[in-house]
Protein backbone atom coordinates (compact mmCIF):
# COMPACT_ATOMS: atom_id res chain seq x y z
CA UNK A 1 0.00 0.00 0.00
CA UNK A 2 2.69 2.55 0.89
CA UNK A 3 4.19 1.99 -2.31
CA UNK A 4 0.98 2.31 -4.20
CA UNK A 5 0.86 5.75 -2.70
CA UNK A 6 4.64 6.27 -3.32
CA UNK A 7 4.06 5.56 -6.85
CA UNK A 8 0.68 7.69 -6.91
CA UNK A 9 2.48 10.78 -5.29
CA UNK A 10 5.72 10.56 -7.74
CA UNK A 11 3.32 10.78 -10.45
CA UNK A 12 1.66 13.67 -9.42
CA UNK A 13 4.78 15.51 -8.47
CA UNK A 14 5.99 15.40 -12.34
CA UNK A 15 7.77 18.61 -13.44
CA UNK A 16 8.25 20.35 -10.06
CA UNK A 17 10.80 21.82 -8.73
CA UNK A 18 12.10 24.47 -6.30
CA UNK A 19 11.68 27.59 -8.49
CA UNK A 20 8.21 27.12 -8.86
CA UNK A 21 5.75 28.68 -6.63
CA UNK A 22 2.84 27.51 -4.53
CA UNK A 23 -0.31 28.60 -7.07
CA UNK A 24 1.78 26.95 -10.39
CA UNK A 25 2.58 23.79 -8.00
CA UNK A 26 -1.27 23.22 -7.63
CA UNK A 27 -2.12 23.59 -11.01
CA UNK A 28 0.53 21.07 -12.17
CA UNK A 29 -0.15 18.64 -9.52
CA UNK A 30 -3.98 19.03 -10.96
CA UNK A 31 -3.10 18.57 -14.37
CA UNK A 32 -1.04 15.61 -13.31
CA UNK A 33 -3.99 13.99 -11.66
CA UNK A 34 -6.12 15.02 -14.64
CA UNK A 35 -3.87 13.24 -16.74
CA UNK A 36 -3.28 10.31 -15.63
CA UNK A 37 -6.56 9.74 -14.11
CA UNK A 38 -8.23 10.07 -17.71
CA UNK A 39 -5.68 7.53 -19.59
CA UNK A 40 -5.86 5.33 -16.69
CA UNK A 41 -9.39 5.42 -17.19
CA UNK A 42 -9.57 4.43 -20.57
CA UNK A 43 -6.79 1.93 -20.19
CA UNK A 44 -9.73 0.14 -17.55
CA UNK A 45 -12.52 0.76 -20.11
CA UNK A 46 -10.35 -0.86 -22.18
CA UNK A 47 -9.86 -3.27 -20.23
CA UNK A 48 -13.40 -4.25 -18.98
CA UNK A 49 -14.98 -4.15 -22.38
CA UNK A 50 -12.29 -6.72 -23.89
CA UNK A 51 -13.19 -9.19 -20.91
CA UNK A 52 -16.71 -8.50 -22.00
CA UNK A 53 -15.93 -8.57 -25.75
CA UNK A 54 -17.66 -5.34 -26.52
CA UNK A 55 -15.00 -3.65 -28.13
CA UNK A 56 -13.68 -4.21 -31.87
CA UNK A 57 -10.03 -3.72 -32.61
CA UNK A 58 -10.74 -0.32 -34.33
CA UNK A 59 -12.32 1.13 -30.92
CA UNK A 60 -9.13 -0.38 -28.82
CA UNK A 61 -6.49 1.20 -31.36
CA UNK A 62 -8.44 4.52 -30.90
CA UNK A 63 -8.57 4.59 -27.24
CA UNK A 64 -4.98 3.43 -26.83
CA UNK A 65 -4.14 6.48 -28.77
CA UNK A 66 -6.43 8.24 -26.34
CA UNK A 67 -4.61 7.11 -23.53
CA UNK A 68 -1.20 7.92 -24.69
CA UNK A 69 -2.61 11.57 -25.41
CA UNK A 70 -3.18 11.83 -21.98
CA UNK A 71 -0.50 10.45 -20.81
CA UNK A 72 1.88 12.76 -22.85
CA UNK A 73 1.00 15.72 -21.08
CA UNK A 74 2.58 14.53 -18.13
CA UNK A 75 5.69 14.40 -20.44
CA UNK A 76 5.06 18.47 -20.80
CA UNK A 77 5.13 18.74 -17.30
CA UNK A 78 8.15 16.85 -16.73
CA UNK A 79 10.03 18.95 -19.19
CA UNK A 80 8.35 22.28 -17.31
CA UNK A 81 6.68 23.29 -20.68
CA UNK A 82 3.61 23.67 -18.10
CA UNK A 83 1.77 26.23 -20.15
CA UNK A 84 1.66 24.19 -23.46
CA UNK A 85 0.56 21.15 -21.42
CA UNK A 86 -2.35 22.59 -20.02
CA UNK A 87 -3.44 23.73 -23.77
CA UNK A 88 -2.95 19.98 -24.76
CA UNK A 89 -4.93 18.41 -22.24
CA UNK A 90 -7.90 21.03 -22.99
CA UNK A 91 -7.21 20.91 -26.55
CA UNK A 92 -7.40 17.03 -26.27
CA UNK A 93 -10.35 16.23 -23.94
CA UNK A 94 -11.92 18.70 -25.93
CA UNK A 95 -11.90 16.40 -29.20
CA UNK A 96 -12.01 12.92 -27.21
CA UNK A 97 -15.22 14.33 -26.08
CA UNK A 98 -16.34 15.52 -29.48
CA UNK A 99 -15.32 11.94 -31.35
CA UNK A 100 -16.91 10.23 -28.84
CA UNK A 101 -20.50 12.29 -28.81
CA UNK A 102 -20.92 12.13 -31.98
CA UNK A 103 -19.07 9.39 -33.91
CA UNK A 104 -18.44 6.68 -31.28
CA UNK A 105 -20.99 6.45 -28.55
CA UNK A 106 -23.87 8.14 -30.33
CA UNK A 107 -27.35 8.61 -28.22
CA UNK A 108 -25.69 8.15 -24.93
CA UNK A 109 -25.94 12.24 -23.61
CA UNK A 110 -22.33 12.55 -23.03
CA UNK A 111 -22.60 16.11 -24.40
CA UNK A 112 -23.39 17.16 -20.96
CA UNK A 113 -19.89 16.95 -20.21
CA UNK A 114 -18.58 19.72 -22.14
CA UNK A 115 -19.68 21.82 -18.93
CA UNK A 116 -16.54 20.79 -17.22
CA UNK A 117 -14.03 22.25 -20.16
CA UNK A 118 -14.73 26.20 -18.93
CA UNK A 119 -15.52 25.14 -15.56
CA UNK A 120 -11.70 23.43 -15.69
CA UNK A 121 -10.11 26.41 -17.63
CA UNK A 122 -10.91 28.26 -14.52
CA UNK A 123 -8.33 26.26 -12.75
CA UNK A 124 -5.96 26.20 -14.88
CA UNK A 125 -5.42 30.10 -16.20
CA UNK A 126 -5.87 33.28 -15.61
CA UNK A 127 -6.96 34.78 -18.78
CA UNK A 128 -11.01 36.09 -18.91
CA UNK A 129 -10.30 35.69 -22.73
CA UNK A 130 -9.51 31.79 -22.20
CA UNK A 131 -12.30 31.55 -19.78
CA UNK A 132 -14.74 32.87 -22.20
CA UNK A 133 -14.09 31.34 -25.43
CA UNK A 134 -13.48 27.70 -23.98
CA UNK A 135 -17.26 28.86 -23.03
CA UNK A 136 -18.36 29.75 -26.24
CA UNK A 137 -17.00 26.63 -28.03
CA UNK A 138 -18.68 24.17 -26.15
CA UNK A 139 -21.96 25.59 -26.46
CA UNK A 140 -21.03 25.45 -30.12
CA UNK A 141 -20.02 21.93 -30.07
CA UNK A 142 -23.01 21.36 -27.92
CA UNK A 143 -25.60 22.12 -30.23
CA UNK A 144 -24.73 22.49 -34.15
CA UNK A 145 -23.35 18.84 -34.51
CA UNK A 146 -26.99 17.66 -33.45
CA UNK A 147 -28.24 20.35 -36.24
CA UNK A 148 -26.22 18.71 -38.99
CA UNK A 149 -26.25 14.78 -37.93
CA UNK A 150 -29.75 14.95 -36.16
CA UNK A 151 -28.30 12.76 -33.57
CA UNK A 152 -31.08 13.58 -31.12
CA UNK A 153 -34.65 14.65 -31.33
CA UNK A 154 -35.05 18.52 -30.33
CA UNK A 155 -37.26 17.74 -28.04
CA UNK A 156 -35.41 15.26 -25.96
CA UNK A 157 -32.13 17.14 -26.69
CA UNK A 158 -32.82 20.35 -24.54
CA UNK A 159 -32.10 23.20 -26.91
CA UNK A 160 -33.61 25.92 -24.51
CA UNK A 161 -32.54 25.00 -20.97
CA UNK A 162 -28.54 23.95 -22.04
CA UNK A 163 -27.77 27.05 -22.20
CA UNK A 164 -28.65 29.17 -19.38
CA UNK A 165 -27.59 25.50 -17.82
CA UNK A 166 -23.85 25.84 -18.86
CA UNK A 167 -23.54 30.10 -18.69
CA UNK A 168 -24.94 29.77 -15.15
CA UNK A 169 -22.77 27.06 -13.81
CA UNK A 170 -19.66 28.65 -15.43
CA UNK A 171 -20.85 31.98 -13.62
CA UNK A 172 -20.92 30.68 -10.20
CA UNK A 173 -18.10 28.82 -9.94
CA UNK A 174 -16.09 32.00 -11.77
CA UNK A 175 -17.53 34.05 -8.90
CA UNK A 176 -16.71 31.14 -6.41
CA UNK A 177 -13.11 31.12 -7.45
CA UNK A 178 -12.80 35.11 -7.87
CA UNK A 179 -14.02 35.22 -4.31
CA UNK A 180 -11.11 32.51 -3.20
CA UNK A 181 -8.38 34.57 -5.10
CA UNK A 182 -9.30 37.62 -3.50
CA UNK A 183 -9.79 36.08 0.07
CA UNK A 184 -6.05 34.41 -0.86
CA UNK A 185 -4.75 37.82 -1.86
CA UNK A 186 -6.01 39.62 1.42
CA UNK A 187 -4.33 36.52 3.23
CA UNK A 188 -1.32 37.39 1.71
CA UNK A 189 -1.11 40.99 2.46
CA UNK A 190 -1.81 40.17 5.74
CA UNK A 191 1.07 37.66 6.28
CA UNK A 192 3.36 39.89 4.23
CA UNK A 193 2.38 42.53 6.59
CA UNK A 194 2.44 40.04 9.78
CA UNK A 195 6.17 39.46 8.65
CA UNK A 196 6.79 43.06 8.06
CA UNK A 197 5.84 43.96 11.49
CA UNK A 198 8.09 41.10 13.17
CA UNK A 199 10.70 42.13 11.51
CA UNK A 200 9.99 45.92 12.49
CA UNK A 201 9.73 44.97 15.90
CA UNK A 202 12.46 42.96 16.11
CA UNK A 203 14.78 46.00 15.20
CA UNK A 204 13.20 47.87 17.79
CA UNK A 205 14.35 44.91 20.28
CA UNK A 206 17.83 45.21 18.90
CA UNK A 207 18.33 48.45 18.64
CA UNK A 208 17.53 48.69 22.03
CA UNK A 209 19.40 45.80 23.36
CA UNK A 210 22.51 48.05 21.38
CA UNK A 211 21.80 50.84 23.55
CA UNK A 212 21.74 48.53 26.58
CA UNK A 213 24.60 47.60 25.47
CA UNK A 214 26.54 51.14 25.59
CA UNK A 215 25.00 52.57 28.76
CA UNK A 216 27.57 50.69 31.18
CA UNK A 217 30.44 50.96 28.70
CA UNK A 218 29.98 54.26 28.65
CA UNK A 219 29.86 54.93 32.36
CA UNK A 220 32.40 52.14 32.98
CA UNK A 221 34.59 54.88 30.73
CA UNK A 222 33.34 58.13 32.22
CA UNK A 223 33.94 56.59 35.41
CA UNK A 224 37.52 55.51 34.57
CA UNK A 225 38.11 59.58 33.64
CA UNK A 226 36.75 60.06 36.94
CA UNK A 227 39.35 58.06 38.82
CA UNK A 228 41.93 59.69 37.05
CA UNK A 229 40.73 63.41 38.30
CA UNK A 230 40.72 61.77 41.49
CA UNK A 231 44.15 60.24 41.39
CA UNK A 232 45.65 63.42 40.24
CA UNK A 233 44.18 65.41 43.41
CA UNK A 234 42.37 67.65 41.01
CA UNK A 235 39.55 68.25 43.72
CA UNK A 236 37.73 70.69 41.47
CA UNK A 237 37.97 69.21 38.46
CA UNK A 238 36.27 66.46 39.91
CA UNK A 239 33.78 68.21 41.25
CA UNK A 240 32.83 69.32 37.64
CA UNK A 241 33.16 66.33 36.07
CA UNK A 242 30.64 64.52 38.43
CA UNK A 243 28.01 67.13 38.30
CA UNK A 244 28.24 67.39 34.19
CA UNK A 245 28.53 62.93 34.40
CA UNK A 246 25.16 63.08 36.32
CA UNK A 247 23.77 65.11 33.45
CA UNK A 248 25.34 63.33 30.93
CA UNK A 249 24.10 59.87 32.35
CA UNK A 250 20.74 61.06 32.83
CA UNK A 251 20.19 62.19 29.20
CA UNK A 252 21.91 58.92 28.10
CA UNK A 253 19.21 56.93 30.01
CA UNK A 254 16.82 59.14 28.71
CA UNK A 255 17.69 58.87 25.12
CA UNK A 256 18.46 54.88 25.21
CA UNK A 257 14.79 54.67 25.43
CA UNK A 258 14.52 56.95 21.56
CA UNK A 259 15.15 55.40 18.25
CA UNK A 260 15.54 59.10 17.16
CA UNK A 261 16.25 62.16 19.24
CA UNK A 262 15.94 66.08 17.68
CA UNK A 263 19.65 66.88 16.48
CA UNK A 264 19.66 70.13 19.18
CA UNK A 265 19.73 67.11 21.78
CA UNK A 266 22.27 65.04 20.30
CA UNK A 267 24.49 68.12 19.77
CA UNK A 268 23.96 69.20 23.85
CA UNK A 269 25.01 65.91 24.50
CA UNK A 270 28.21 65.83 22.91
CA UNK A 271 28.96 68.98 24.18
CA UNK A 272 28.83 68.03 27.80
CA UNK A 273 30.54 64.80 26.67
CA UNK A 274 33.62 66.78 25.31
CA UNK A 275 33.13 69.31 28.10
CA UNK A 276 34.22 66.25 30.27
CA UNK A 277 36.72 65.02 28.00
CA UNK A 278 38.45 68.06 28.06
CA UNK A 279 38.55 68.34 31.89
CA UNK A 280 40.42 64.98 31.58
CA UNK A 281 42.47 65.51 29.06
CA UNK A 282 43.45 69.49 29.78
CA UNK A 283 43.97 72.43 27.92
CA UNK A 284 45.43 71.04 24.81
CA UNK A 285 42.63 69.39 23.81
CA UNK A 286 40.15 71.90 21.50
CA UNK A 287 37.23 71.01 19.76
CA UNK A 288 34.60 72.68 17.54
CA UNK A 289 31.00 71.35 16.23
CA UNK A 290 29.20 73.34 13.02
CA UNK A 291 25.97 72.46 12.08
CA UNK A 292 24.72 75.78 9.65
CA UNK A 293 21.82 74.23 8.35
CA UNK A 294 18.52 75.56 9.23
CA UNK A 295 16.41 72.42 8.85
CA UNK A 296 14.91 70.50 12.15
CA UNK A 297 15.65 67.18 12.00
CA UNK A 298 16.20 63.87 14.20
CA UNK A 299 18.96 62.01 14.49
CA UNK A 300 19.65 58.30 15.62
CA UNK A 301 20.28 58.43 19.87
CA UNK A 302 23.67 58.34 20.73
CA UNK A 303 25.16 57.29 17.32
CA UNK A 304 27.94 59.59 17.43
CA UNK A 305 29.63 59.64 20.36
CA UNK A 306 31.45 56.59 19.99
CA UNK A 307 33.16 58.18 16.87
CA UNK A 308 34.53 60.68 18.81
CA UNK A 309 35.41 58.95 21.85
CA UNK A 310 37.65 56.56 19.55
CA UNK A 311 38.64 59.85 17.82
CA UNK A 312 39.76 60.98 21.66
CA UNK A 313 40.80 57.30 23.34
CA UNK A 314 43.12 56.23 19.81
CA UNK A 315 44.22 58.82 18.27
CA UNK A 316 44.75 62.54 20.33
CA UNK A 317 45.10 61.47 23.56
CA UNK A 318 48.62 60.11 22.82
CA UNK A 319 49.66 63.07 20.66
CA UNK A 320 51.46 66.03 22.06
CA UNK A 321 50.77 69.42 22.09
CA UNK A 322 47.50 70.84 21.03
CA UNK A 323 44.96 68.21 20.27
CA UNK A 324 41.99 69.61 17.84
CA UNK A 325 38.46 67.79 17.23
CA UNK A 326 36.49 69.12 14.37
CA UNK A 327 32.73 67.65 14.19
CA UNK A 328 30.88 69.15 11.00
CA UNK A 329 27.19 68.17 10.03
CA UNK A 330 26.37 68.62 6.23
CA UNK A 331 22.89 67.92 4.46
CA UNK A 332 23.51 66.82 0.62
CA UNK A 333 20.93 65.57 -1.38
CA UNK A 334 19.18 64.34 1.47
CA UNK A 335 21.43 62.87 2.75
CA UNK A 336 23.19 63.86 6.15
CA UNK A 337 26.77 63.21 6.82
CA UNK A 338 28.82 64.21 9.98
CA UNK A 339 32.77 64.32 9.85
CA UNK A 340 34.71 63.91 12.26
CA UNK A 341 38.37 65.52 12.05
CA UNK A 342 41.51 64.77 14.56
CA UNK A 343 44.89 65.90 13.83
CA UNK A 344 46.08 62.91 16.40
CA UNK A 345 48.58 60.15 15.59
CA UNK A 346 46.54 58.19 13.20
CA UNK A 347 44.99 54.59 13.20
CA UNK A 348 48.69 52.89 12.67
CA UNK A 349 50.44 54.49 15.45
CA UNK A 350 47.51 53.88 17.71
CA UNK A 351 47.25 50.36 16.58
CA UNK A 352 51.35 49.60 17.28
CA UNK A 353 50.58 51.13 20.72
CA UNK A 354 47.19 48.91 21.45
CA UNK A 355 49.37 45.89 20.98
CA UNK A 356 52.54 47.08 23.00
CA UNK A 357 49.92 47.37 25.58
CA UNK A 358 48.81 43.99 24.86
CA UNK A 359 44.74 45.37 24.06
CA UNK A 360 44.11 43.47 20.71
CA UNK A 361 40.09 43.39 20.77
CA UNK A 362 38.03 46.04 18.73
CA UNK A 363 36.65 48.48 19.95
CA UNK A 364 32.87 47.48 21.72
CA UNK A 365 31.11 50.88 21.01
CA UNK A 366 32.38 50.67 17.41
CA UNK A 367 30.92 46.87 17.02
CA UNK A 368 27.80 48.05 18.76
CA UNK A 369 27.30 50.72 16.13
CA UNK A 370 28.15 48.56 13.13
CA UNK A 371 25.49 46.62 14.34
CA UNK A 372 22.91 49.71 14.72
CA UNK A 373 23.57 50.77 11.24
CA UNK A 374 23.10 47.69 10.00
CA UNK A 375 19.59 47.31 11.72
CA UNK A 376 18.66 50.92 11.04
CA UNK A 377 19.70 50.09 7.00
CA UNK A 378 16.90 46.81 7.53
CA UNK A 379 14.48 48.65 9.05
CA UNK A 380 14.30 51.76 7.63
CA UNK A 381 16.19 50.98 4.23
CA UNK A 382 17.57 54.80 4.08
CA UNK A 383 21.43 54.94 3.10
CA UNK A 384 23.20 54.67 6.40
CA UNK A 385 27.28 53.99 7.22
CA UNK A 386 31.16 55.24 7.74
CA UNK A 387 33.98 55.55 6.18
CA UNK A 388 37.26 56.15 8.14
CA UNK A 389 40.31 58.08 6.24
CA UNK A 390 44.04 58.24 7.07
CA UNK A 391 45.37 61.68 6.71
CA UNK A 392 49.03 62.23 5.53
CA UNK A 393 51.62 64.94 4.86
CA UNK A 394 54.52 64.21 3.04
CA UNK A 395 53.76 61.09 4.21
CA UNK A 396 53.80 61.02 7.93
CA UNK A 397 50.07 60.99 9.26
CA UNK A 398 48.45 63.95 10.56
CA UNK A 399 45.22 62.51 11.74
CA UNK A 400 42.08 60.33 10.61
CA UNK A 401 38.95 61.34 9.22
CA UNK A 402 35.22 59.91 9.91
CA UNK A 403 33.06 60.82 7.26
CA UNK A 404 29.19 58.72 9.23
CA UNK A 405 26.21 58.67 6.63
CA UNK A 406 23.69 59.32 9.00
CA UNK A 407 19.59 58.23 8.45
CA UNK A 408 17.52 61.39 9.79
CA UNK A 409 13.99 62.46 9.90
CA UNK A 410 12.76 65.58 8.93
CA UNK A 411 10.81 67.81 11.84
CA UNK A 412 7.63 69.45 10.78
Amino acid sequence: MNKLKKIFKSIIEIGLHQNVNQKEVKKIKILNFSSFFMGATLLISLTLKHINSEFSNFLTIIFLIESILYFSVLFFNYSKYYVTARFLFFIYFTSILFLHNNFLFIGEYTEYYYIVIPIGSLLFFESKYVHYSLLIIVLILFYLPNHFLNLYEENNFGFFHVAPFFIGVFIAVQYYRNENLKNESKLKEAYVELEERKKSEYADLKLKSLRAQMNPHFMFNALNSIQDLILKQDTDASYDYIVMFAQLIRDSLNYSNHDFITLEQELNFLKVYLELEKLRIGNDFNYTIDFKEDESIEVPSLLIQPFIENALVHGLIHKKGSKNLKINFNITNNILECTIKDNGIGRKKAKEILNRQGNHHQSFALQAIEKRLEVFYKKYNKNVGYKITDLYENENPIGTKVVLTIPYNARF
